[in-house]
C-alpha cells in the first residue's frame, strides 16, 4: 500500500499477512476484459473484420515483395514490375478482388480497352466511386487508370472461378 495513504484509500485491495495486496475477481476480471480489449484494438479492426467477412488484405511497398507475398492465387500479370503501393482486397475463396498499384508504365499489350462488365464487389478506402464506362480488359480482370497507376477488379462469374491472367 503506498506510504502515507489510509488503509481504506483502496476498498479493492486487501492486504495479506507479509504486506501482499489480493485484488478481488471483478478487478481481476475487468483488468482482463480491458487487456483483451486493447489487443484487439492494438492488432487491428481491419483484420478481425477480415476474418468475420471471408476476406484477407495484403500491402506491398514493390512489386519484388508483392510477387513474393501475394496470397491464394498467382500475382495478376497485368501489374507493371515497377508497381510500389500495392494493395490487395480478396475474398478467402479468391472469386472476388479489387487491386491498387501506383505505376507510370502501361499496361500489357495483351489488355484490351472495352466496355465495363462490372464495378468491385468489395470497397477499399484506396479505391475509387467513379467508374468509367470502358475499362481494359486483362485476363479476367478489368483495369482503370487511376491516380498515377492502375485499379483492377475480378468477380468470378461461375461458382468457385478464381482469377487467370
Amino acid at each position: 500500500m503506498p506510504i502515507g495513504l489510509a488503509p481504506d484509500a483502496f476498498p479493492d485491495v486487501h492486504t495479506k499477512a507479509g504486506g501482499m495486496s489480493q485484488f478481488d475477481s471483478a478487478t481481476v476480471a475487468t483488468a482482463g476484459f480491458a487487456g483483451g480489449i486493447l489487443l484487439i484494438a492494438l492488432t487491428g479492426c481491419a483484420q478481425i473484420g477480415d476474418l468475420v467477412h471471408k476476406q484477407h488484405r495484403e500491402d506491398f511497398d514493390t512489386y519484388a515483395a508483392a510477387a513474393e507475398g501475394w496470397v491464394g492465387v498467382d500475382i495478376p500479370s497485368w501489374i507493371p514490375a515497377d508497381s510500389t503501393g500495392i494493395h490487395n482486397l480478396a475474398t478467402t475463396d479468391e472469386t472476388v478482388s479489387v487491386i491498387r498499384v501506383v505505376s507510370p508504365s502501361d499496361l500489357p499489350s495483351s489488355c484490351a480497352l472495352g466496355a465495363r462488365h462490372g464495378i468491385p464487389q468489395l470497397s477499399a478506402d484506396w479505391s475509387t466511386d467513379v467508374w468509367p464506362d470502358d475499362v481494359y480488359a486483362c485476363g479476367d480482370y478489368e483495369v482503370m487508370p487511376m491516380d498515377g497507376g492502375w485499379l483492377g477488379w475480378f468477380g468470378a462469374t461461375e461458382v468457385g472461378q478464381t482469377p487467370v491472367g
